[in-house]
């Protein structure tokens, strides 16, 4: 499965002859998938045909034969993940596959880099997240990334209520037994919630860190939810909801609720550095906007943060690769590179969609 660290890797695949990047989007239960990536590959052998290098068409032909199987992979329904993605060197054999739960497209290029825009769109917005249903129960958590979603290992707390007791369930002579009066039942309760909450708290952070979420939701009474979110290791950006949410919810319905949360905080982030961008562009600061002011800085690594609105004007050019000379160099300077959407977008417009933060 795909991690963002593949894509600082993949920009680094070259090859002097070129490299093949095949993206192939499943339908469940079609075989247009299957068709679309096939038609994509004829069109690059016509391609070939007209190639006035014989001996590199020669080479590439023949790479695309020694692929065949990779290349059915990526059309076996029996495979893992919605949107796949093959990547080749034709001189050389290095060979690197992943995939998302989300669409990518269908192409077939031949390039002297591999083609990273269309993977790149497809994850934007999907980064890793983490999803904490806080109740007395405990807190079940879950990881969200690229399409996917599945449950991590929950934190049982098992916490009784004095409404347990009202309904038959802890009765008044086991309460007295401990040594509770009725009355002062809830009192331990959220005691003993508040403690459980702060014992649970490093492995939640720990459990963040691990799985390289950039936010973490949490769901459910808002005294827990602000409680576990003070008790959780400063940096973590969290996004608390008194939604309680059913305790059968599957991960992939727990991820369908989780994403406009998720979208929201994001579109206000990158808001903010839009914003921050444009700032400092017009103050002659380290900031600049409009491709041509960026492209200068990033090609000399300066750029700290690149901010790209997909569907700018200077996607608009007759250079459909110009997204890929973006990512890669990004990629070979270290710079975060961010595709903003949304609320955020709007304040790249007066840079056709470009806009960076730099570092001097």
């Amino acid at each position: 499965m795909f991690q963002m660290a593949d894509l600082k890797e993949l920009a680094g695949l070259g090859d002097e002859t070129g490299v093949l990047s095949l993206y192939s989007t499943l339908d469940p239960g079609s075989p247009a998938g299957t068709v679309r990536l096939r038609n994509q590959l004829a069109d690059l052998r016509s391609e070939l045909d007209g190639d006035p290098d014989h001996q590199r068409a020669r080479l590439v032909r023949d790479r695309l034969d020694a692929l065949e199987p990779q290349i059915a992979g990526l059309t076996d329904p029996a495979g893992q993940g919605l949107g796949r993605a093959l990547f080749a060197q034709v001189s050389g054999d290095e060979v690197r596959t992943t995939w998302v739960q989300l669409p990518v497209g269908d192409h077939a290029v031949l390039t002297q880099r591999a083609r990273l825009w269309p993977l790149a769109v497809a994850v934007n917005g999907a980064a890793p997240a983490g999803v904490a249903r806080v109740g007395r129960d405990g807190v079940r958590l879950f990881d969200l990334r690229y399409g996917m979603a599945q449950e991590l290992e929950a934190a049982v707390f098992g916490i009784a209520s004095a409404d347990w007791a009202r309904e038959g369930q802890v009765t008044t002579s086991t309460l007295s037994r401990r040594g509770i009066h009725p009355d002062k039942f809830d009192q331990r309760a959220e005691e003993h919630l508040a403690k459980s909450l702060r014992e649970a708290a490093p492995e939640i952070a720990d459990q963040a860190r691990r799985h390289g979420w950039d936010r973490l939701v949490l769901a459910g009474d808002p005294r827990a939810t602000a409680q576990l979110a003070d008790d959780l290791a400063p940096g973590l950006a969290t996004i608390q909801d008194d939604t309680v949410l059913d305790p059968y919810l599957s991960p992939a319905e727990v991820q369908e609720w989780a994403a406009p949360l998720l979208d929201g905080a994001r579109s206000e982030a990158d808001a903010e550095l839009v914003q921050q961008a444009v700032g400092f562009a017009k103050a002659d600061g380290n900031g600049a906007l409009g491709l041509d002011a960026v492209m200068g800085p990033l090609a000399e690594g300066r750029v700290e943060r690149l901010l790209v609105d997909p569907q700018g004007a200077w996607n608009k050019d007759d250079d459909e690769y110009l997204g890929d000379e973006l990512i890669h160099l990004a990629a070979a300077n270290s710079t975060i590179f961010t595709l903003v959407e949304g609320a955020g977008a709007s304040g790249l417009a007066e840079g056709g969609g470009v806009g960076a933060i730099l570092r001097w």
